[in-house]
């Protein structure tokens, strides 16, 4: 089972009135549930999950202990294992992007264990387009965005990417992607000082093909 926590938008500006937020705009839990792998099916498992995508719920059965009812769990958004890239993208993440280029501040949080599809759903593969996941669909939809801005106005995008392993930060657009950072505290937030930014510059006539992430 795949969990993904997608936090909705939040005003960027302090200064921006609460009233702008809407109600339905708060954290939203989204779980997609992958299928067997050809392993699993060689061995004899058996799908332990049911997904009704229609009332957002996910009922779990114990297949070992038959006399012990299932639990049924309710969340804001599910997906089935026969889920596409594409639903995922634009039923849960389009609407976060859409609120980051309005001005918000935006998050969308992948959890679960290793082999739970974490990063197919936020990669997925990228030279295929429908298999395209979270993150490659997130740079089409900011970059085709600013292509079709008019008049005059300039884009700043900037984008790091860490990884966080056993309590471990490091750069992943490092040098030595090995090297790890050191981490310090402030009152309002963490941060690290070492850590890379990737800059692009756009007009709102630059073209999409500004392969800065790859």
């Amino acid at each position: 089972m795949d969990f993904h926590f997608f936090n909705g938008r939040l005003p960027f500006n302090k200064l921006d009135k609460p009233e702008k937020v809407e109600a339905s705009d708060n954290v939203k839990v989204v779980v997609r549930c992958r299928p067997l792998n050809e392993k699993e099916k060689m061995m004899g498992h058996k799908q332990s999950v049911a997904v009704d995508e229609i009332r957002g719920t996910i009922t779990v059965n114990k297949l070992d202990m038959t006399s012990e009812p299932p639990k049924t769990f309710t969340f804001d958004t599910v997906f089935s294992p026969d889920s596409k890239q594409l639903d995922v993208y634009n039923l849960t993440a389009r609407p976060i992007i859409d609120s980051v280029l309005e001005g918000y501040n935006g998050t969308i949080f992948a959890y679960g264990q290793t082999g739970t599809g974490k990063t197919f759903t936020m990669e997925g593969v990228r030279a295929v387009p429908e298999l395209r996941g979270i993150i490659p669909n997130s740079f089409a939809h900011v970059f085709g965005h600013i292509a079709k801005a008019e008049g005059d106005t300039r884009f700043l995008v900037r984008v790091s990417y860490l990884e966080i392993y056993n309590e471990e930060v490091r750069d992943l657009l490092g040098k030595d992607q090995m090297q790890r950072l050191e981490v310090r505290n402030q009152h309002i937030s963490t941060y690290s000082p070492s850590l890379h930014l990737l800059g692009v510059s756009l007009s709102g006539h630059s073209s999409i093909g500004h392969e800065a992430f790859d």
